[in-house]
């Protein structure tokens, strides 16, 4: 060693060599502390509050007849109050027209209700299109609780039902799936007036046994293939019998 070089400082530590011998338990207490920090999953993406126009309770001053002006202030509060029929949802299209020929089916003759579902519904578009206006009014007035749970449990309830009615109606028979609404329908007012809104979501399978599952749909035909004359090779074609111009030409008389 020079003569020149400082002194070693006997308050400076140096780092543990490794290979001066194992390492101590705080040490490997450290690195695996940073091992599990390397992987540790990113956290999920923080979704910022809802900034739209206007108050999520108050929909900007309007009551709910002023959110739906087409339709009667009588209709929204029967929906709100969860008294509004299934077989009333014509009278959300066309209020005017709805009253001129909408007919009350009689609440003691079922047949003659199922009757009327299939009048008033010939077929999924005719039942969706008042449907999802009322459920749009069952979700304004859920929101103006100013509870978002409860606005999405049953939006998302509702979702699941529609769903629900576009797969049987796909695999069975219209006339079988309107009744069987009509009933579901009927089902979900007295949960709602309890304020159970969930059980949109979940298929009744005693309706579905008792009104739907023997109803399947035919399976789709297949379309008749034509019958192809068969390609005669060039080999094996009949020769023909015609005589051609000139032919006839060179052995006239």
């Amino acid at each position: 060693m020079s003569d020149n070089a400082p002194a070693p400082d006997a308050n400076v530590q140096t780092p543990p060599d490794a290979s001066s011998g194992p390492l101590s338990a705080d040490m490997l207490t450290a690195i695996a502390a940073f091992a599990a920090l390397l992987n540790k999953p990113p956290p999920p993406p923080v979704i910022p509050p809802y900034t739209g126009g206007g108050a999520a309770t108050d929909f900007g001053g309007k009551s709910l007849p002023a959110l739906f002006p087409s339709v009667d202030p009588k209709v929204i509060l029967e929906i709100t109050t969860h008294t509004f029929a299934p077989l009333d949802l014509p009278r959300l299209l066309s209020p005017l027209a709805a009253r001129q020929d909408y007919v009350a089916p009689p609440s003691s003759a079922p047949a003659t209700e199922h009757a009327l579902a299939l009048k008033h519904f010939p077929s999924l578009h005719s039942l969706l299109r008042p449907l999802l206006k009322y459920f749009e009014i069952l979700s304004a007035f859920a929101a103006s609780s100013g509870k978002a749970w409860e606005v999405f449990s049953i939006t998302r309830s509702l979702s699941d039902h529609i769903s629900h009615l576009t797969e049987l109606h796909q695999r069975y028979k219209w006339a079988a799936v309107v009744i069987y609404h009509i009933e579901f329908h009927t089902a979900r007012l007295w949960e709602m007036k309890s304020g159970v809104y969930s059980g949109w979501a979940h298929p009744d399978l005693d309706l579905l046994s008792r009104l739907v599952y023997q109803h399947t749909l035919p399976p789709p035909s297949r379309p008749r293939s034509r019958r192809r004359r068969p390609d005669f090779p060039s080999s094996s074609r009949p020769a023909s019998t015609g005589i051609t111009a000139s032919a006839h030409h060179r052995h006239a008389p």
